[in-house]
């Protein structure tokens, strides 16, 4: 677990490309200026770290999309914010939200912040925000209610948070749905994804080529 108390910047300089230390993560605020020696391997461990800085990594973009599907999976919180830029184009799409309850909001086209939430029920800050840059990806993770937001801000995550879980439900409905025969329970199931449906689009959300959009 990081210390919140302890704060690490390295920057202007080049490290050693073999560089490994135990407590490289062990920090409340970590800053890497070349974080060419950084493996996805080594971020996995990141735990309870406040903001968390990787520059000139050599990250892929597939490190990346296992990254952001780690996350999701971890049982721990591991990280407020984070930011990871790399030395080539990142590419979200190939895979990372096919299987995915995705909100996608398009604030500053072509630039996409992408919304998803943790899958496990112990995690303080369950919802993750991925802007997305060319070559860069900026992760913020934070609860439904967020004091330190904004008033606008904070009144979109509740909105942004209520929207998932509803989208989550939906997608559980309808693989059940899809999976029983029984003439009864399908009827019950399409009466309970209208009514989903319905307060979905009173929140305000459309849909793009399939991907829920706000």
């Amino acid at each position: 677990m990081a210390d919140f108390h302890k704060e690490l910047q390295i920057l202007d300089c080049d490290m050693p490309l073999d560089f490994k230390h135990e407590n490289a993560f062990k920090f409340g605020s970590i800053d890497y200026g070349d974080a060419r020696w950084v493996t996805v391997s080594d971020m996995f461990q990141i735990r309870g770290v406040e903001n968390v800085a990787l520059y000139r990594t050599t990250l892929t973009s597939n490190n990346v999309r296992h990254f952001i599907s780690h996350w999701i999976n971890c049982r721990d919180d591991m990280f407020e914010w984070m930011r990871i830029t790399a030395m080539e184009i990142i590419q979200l799409e190939g895979g990372l939200f096919n299987e995915l309850v995705v909100l996608e909001h398009h604030f500053n086209p072509p630039n996409i912040v992408y919304f998803t939430l943790a899958k496990s029920t112990s995690r303080v800050f369950k919802l993750l925000e991925i802007y997305h840059e060319v070559n860069s990806v900026i992760l913020s993770a934070s609860e439904s209610y967020d004091e330190h937001r904004n008033g606008n801000e904070e009144e979109m995550l509740k909105n942004v948070y209520e929207i998932l879980e509803l989208l989550e439900k939906k997608k559980t409905l309808e693989k059940e749905f899809e999976e029983t025969r029984n003439v009864a329970k399908r009827r019950g199931y399409r009466d309970q994804i209208q009514k989903l449906e319905r307060r979905i689009h009173e929140l305000g959300v459309v849909y793009r080529d399939g991907r829920a959009t706000i």
